[in-house]
C-alpha cells in the first residue's frame, strides 16, 4: 500500500486530479520532473536547508544528525534509533508514520515530552509578512483568511505536525517555519560558497560542506524561526482551500485523499485557468505517455481529438485584466473555444473603441479572437502608431537586456538574503540607417563575486551621455536598476567611491518605482519595447504570449525581409559585428523551426524553454531568463570541471546576445515596413 506523503498532499492541494497522475508516474508525462531540483538550486533551497542545521547544533556533519536514506522503512528505523538516544536530539530528515500517512521532516528537536518541528523554506521573510490576514470589508469583515502566497507552505507544515501528533500521542508538538530573513545580514564573506551542490553516483543531490565548518564559523545566520501553531489551529478549524465540490475539514480531507490514493481512484476537480500550467501534459499527444491534461478535458467537456486541434480560451491573452480571471469566467459560462468568444464576453461595460493608433487590452484580445476564427496568420500592425514612435524616438538605438537573480544566502557580509544580483547584460547598437553591431556585454564569471557595482560601472561606460534611445523589453531592467539604486543608497563613499556617479547614472536612464523612498525624473528613460509590441503588433503565431521568445519567431514568420536576411550568414564574422560569433552564424533555419533560439547549443542539465517562477522575484520578470538564472546558479554553487564552466560561460554570452538581437530584429522589421531603411 502506498504512503500518503507530503509531496502527494501538495499535488492534491494544487489540483486534486493531479494526485492520480502524480501517483502513476510511469503512465503519465510530467514536465516538472526536473523542476524541483532546478528551482531549489536556483533559489538556494539546498543551501538554506543545510545552513538551518547549524541553528541547532555546532557541527551537523560530525554529529551525524541526518537520516540519509530514501527508503521508507529504513528511514523510520534510523529515526527511531536516533530518538532513543538520551537527552536532547536534533534530527534532520526525521521520518514519522501514522497509518498510511508518512512525512520526512527537515528538522526536529526532541527533548523530554516535546517535539519541535522545523520546516525549512528558501522563501524570504520580513516584518510585512502575515500568514493570516484580516478581512477589512464585506460580510466577512473582522474574520481572518490564510495568505494565499503562503498557502502551500502552511498546509505542508500542518500536515507534518498532524502526522507527528498522531504518531506520538503523549508528546507536545510545536510547529515552526525557518525562512530566509531579509531583515538580517550576513557577517562573513562567502557564506553561500561554504555549501556546494553536486550529485552522487546514484544521482541524488548532495551538499558538500567545507570540512570542519562549525556554527561559530558562520557568524550571524540570516534565517528566521517563526512559530506557526496559531496557523495550525486556524487550519484545523476552517475548511481547506482546495478545488473540490464540497468543503472538507483538514483531517477529513486527509482521510478522503488517502482513501482515493489507496484505491488508485481519480478525483475529478474540473477544468479552468489552472490547466494552462498543468504539469501532466504530453505535447506529443496522442503519442507517447498518457496526458493528464487531455484526459481532464475529455472528462469535463467530452472533447474529441478534433477539439484539441482547436484553439482554447486558455490561449487568450489575459493581460491588463486586474484581479479578474477572464479565462475562468469564459469556461464557467460554457465558452472553451477561442473562436466562440465575443468582445462582449470580456470588455467592460464602459469600453469604447476610440479608433486610436494603438491596441488597448480589449482590442488586442478582439484581434486575437478574429484571427483565430479566420485562421489568419497575417500580422496586425498599427502603422500610424508605429510611425509616431519612429518620429518621437531618436536614433541611434541602444538595445539592452539584463540577466539577474536573487539568492537566499548572501555572497558577502553586510548583504541580505534575496538581494538583487545583476550578473550579465548584452548591448546591441543600431544607427539611423539600420546598421547593426553587437556593441558590448558584461558577465560576472567568478565564484562568490557580488557583481552589481561592476555591472553598473560597465553599463555606465557603455550608455552614459550617449545620444539616442535606449530600449528594454518589459519592466525587468527598470526594476533591477531601482533595486541597485536602493543598494547604492545605503553605501558610503569610502566603500563605493563612485557611489554618487552610479546613482546619478541610474536616475538618468530609469524610471523611479519608489523602492527606497526616493523619486527622480530620468533625462533619457529607457523605452519599453514590450509595451510597444502590446500596443502595435499582434500575430497568431505568438498565440496569447508576448514573451520575446514567442514574439521573435512570430516576427520572423511575418516578415519576408527579416526571414530572408537572417537566413544568410550575415551575422558575426565579417558581417554584423559580434562579440561572441567569430564565424558567421545563421539565425533563421527551417530545420530549427525558424526560431533563432533553437540555433544555440543547449546547456547541459538545463531543459529548453525552462520557466522558473522563483518565490522572491514576483515583482520582476524572470521567466524568460530561467535558463540563464539556472546556468548562473550552477556556475556559482555546483561542482564542475573548468572546461564545463567555460562551456556555460560561452553559452550564457550567446543567449544574452540573442535576447538583444531579438529586440533589434523587431525594431528593424518595423522600420522596414515604414520605409525608414
Amino acid at each position: 500500500m502506498p504512503y500518503f506523503t507530503k509531496s502527494k498532499f501538495r499535488l492534491a492541494l494544487d489540483c486534486p486530479t493531479g494526485l492520480y497522475y502524480g501517483t502513476n508516474k510511469n503512465l503519465y508525462a510530467d514536465k516538472n520532473v526536473e523542476d524541483s531540483f532546478l528551482q531549489a538550486l536556483a533559489e538556494g533551497g539546498y543551501q538554506v536547508g543545510e545552513l538551518a542545521k547549524y541553528l541547532f547544533c555546532d557541527d551537523p556533519v560530525k554529529e551525524n544528525i541526518t537520516v540519509d536514506t530514501l527508503d521508507y522503512d529504513e528511514s523510520l528505523a534510523i529515526t527511531a534509533e536516533k530518538r532513543n538516544q538520551p537527552g536532547r536530539k536534533v534530527i534532520a530528515e526525521a521520518a514519522f508514520r501514522f497509518e498510511q500517512f508518512f512525512v520526512r521532516c527537515d528538522l526536529i528537536v526532541e527533548e523530554s515530552d516535546r517535539i519541535d518541528l522545523y520546516e525549512v523554506k528558501a522563501k524570504s521573510w520580513d516584518e510585512t509578512v502575515e500568514f493570516l490576514t484580516e478581512v477589512k470589508k464585506g460580510p466577512e469583515r473582522g474574520t481572518y483568511r490564510m495568505n494565499k502566497a503562503w498557502k502551500n507552505y502552511l498546509y505542508d507544515v500542518a500536515f507534518q505536525k498532524w502526522v507527528i501528533e498522531k504518531a506520538n500521542p503523549g508528546k507536545i508538538v510545536r510547529a515552526h517555519l525557518i525562512l530566509a530573513d531579509k531583515t538580517s545580514t550576513a557577517t562573513i564573506d562567502g557564506l553561500n560558497q561554504l555549501f556546494r551542490i553536486g550529485k552522487d553516483a546514484n544521482g541524488r543531490t548532495r551538499i558538500s560542506v567545507r570540512p570542519e565548518v562549525t556554527a561559530a564559523d558562520l557568524g550571524q545566520i540570516p534565517l528566521r524561526i517563526i512559530n506557526v501553531d496559531d496557523v495550525y489551529e486556524f487550519i484545523l478549524n476552517h475548511p481547506v482551500d482546495i478545488e473540490l465540490p464540497e468543503e472538507y475539514a483538514f483531517e477529513s480531507l486527509l482521510y478522503f485523499l488517502n482513501e482515493k490514493l489507496q484505491a488508485n481512484e481519480i478525483i475529478w476537480s474540473g477544468v479552468g485557468k489552472k490547466c494552462r500550467d498543468c504539469q501532466f501534459v504530453n505535447a506529443d499527444y496522442p503519442d507517447g505517455l498518457s496526458s493528464g491534461f487531455h484526459e481532464c478535458w475529455v472528462h469535463a467537456k467530452r472533447f474529441s481529438d478534433e477539439d484539441f486541434r482547436r484553439p482554447l480560451v486558455l490561449n487568450l491573452w489575459a493581460g491588463k485584466a486586474g484581479a479578474r480571471s477572464i479565462v475562468n469566467d469564459l469556461i464557467t459560462n460554457g465558452k472553451v473555444f477561442l473562436t466562440d468568444v465575443e468582445t462582449t464576453d470580456f470588455a467592460s461595460r464602459t469600453w469604447v473603441d476610440d479608433g486610436g493608433d494603438r491596441l488597448d487590452a480589449t482590442k488586442r484580445r478582439s484581434v486575437q479572437i478574429i484571427k483565430s476564427r479566420n485562421k489568419d496568420y497575417s500580422p496586425h500592425l498599427e502603422m500610424d502608431g508605429l510611425r509616431r514612435l519612429f518620429d518621437e524616438l531618436q536614433p541611434p538605438y541602444h538595445f539592452i537586456d539584463f540577466e539577474t537573480t536573487m539568492v537566499a544566502l548572501p555572497f558577502h557580509k553586510k548583504r541580505r538574503p534575496y538581494e538583487a544580483i545583476a550578473f550579465q547584460y548584452s548591448y546591441h547598437l543600431m544607427d539611423e540607417t539600420g546598421n547593426i553591431r553587437h556593441q558590448s556585454q558584461y558577465l560576472s564569471f567568478d565564484r562568490g563575486a557580488f557583481p552589481n557595482y561592476d555591472f553598473l560601472r560597465s553599463l555606465r561606460r557603455d550608455l552614459e551621455g550617449k545620444p539616442g534611445t535606449i530600449f528594454r523589453y518589459h519592466d525587468h531592467e527598470n526594476n533591477y536598476l531601482n533595486h541597485l539604486h536602493k543598494q547604492l543608497w545605503v553605501e558610503s563613499i569610502t566603500d563605493v567611491p563612485d557611489r554618487n556617479e552610479l546613482l546619478k547614472f541610474i536616475e538618468t536612464i530609469s524610471t523611479s518605482t519608489n523602492t527606497n523612498g526616493n523619486k527622480w525624473q530620468a533625462i533619457n528613460p529607457m523605452q519599453d519595447l514590450y509595451k510597444m509590441v502590446i500596443e502595435h503588433f499582434y500575430s497568431l503565431h505568438a498565440g496569447g504570449s508576448n514573451s520575446i521568445k514567442y514574439i521573435l519567431p512570430a516576427v520572423i514568420r511575418s516578415s519576408d525581409d527579416i526571414r530572408e536576411k537572417y537566413s544568410r550568414p550575415v551575422y558575426g564574422g565579417n558581417g554584423i559585428p559580434s562579440l561572441n560569433f567569430s564565424n558567421p552564424h545563421v539565425w533563421i533555419r527551417e530545420d530549427k523551426d525558424f526560431n533563432p533560439y533553437n540555433t544555440l547549443a543547449s546547456l547541459p542539465g538545463i531543459p529548453e524553454n525552462l520557466n522558473l517562477d522563483l518565490n522572491d522575484s514576483t515583482d520582476i520578470e524572470v521567466k524568460d531568463g530561467g535558463a540563464a538564472m539556472m546556468a548562473f546558479a550552477k556556475l556559482q554553487f555546483s561542482e564542475m570541471p573548468e572546461a564545463e564552466r567555460i562551456l556555460y560561460r560561452d553559452a550564457l554570452l550567446r543567449y544574452c546576445e540573442l535576447d538583444t538581437m531579438a529586440m533589434v530584429m523587431i525594431w528593424e522589421w518595423w522600420g522596414k515596413e515604414l520605409g525608414r531603411w
